[in-house]
């Protein structure tokens, strides 16, 4: 016969096992989000440096529209200020005095 004592052991460890497992799941669910938003987050800074580079490049060839690497950039001069857009988005706004 099987004491009572030794099924209710098994059965703590077998609870304890199971509470262990799911805080190993939701570390690894919240690593796993965390280094996903820390990639794209990356990746959008790759692209605004690439837009500011391409920019840099329209500006030194004194070109107004640039598409470069899928990038597309224009540059809007006057007499105080310069524009710079990214697909018709305005990223940078310079202005003289």
């Amino acid at each position: 016969m099987v004491s009572i004592e030794k099924v209710l052991v098994k059965g703590y460890i077998l609870l304890e096992s199971l509470f262990a497992l799911l805080i190993l799941s939701m570390l690894t669910t919240i690593i796993l989000f965390e280094v996903d938003r820390s990639r794209r987050q990356h990746t959008e800074l790759l692209r605004q440096a690439e837009v500011l580079n391409v920019a840099k490049m329209a500006y030194d060839s004194e070109i107004n529209d640039l598409q470069i690497n899928g990038v597309s950039v224009k540059i809007v001069k006057s007499e105080t200020t310069i524009k710079i857009y990214d697909n018709q988005k305005e990223v940078l706004k310079l202005e003289f005095k």
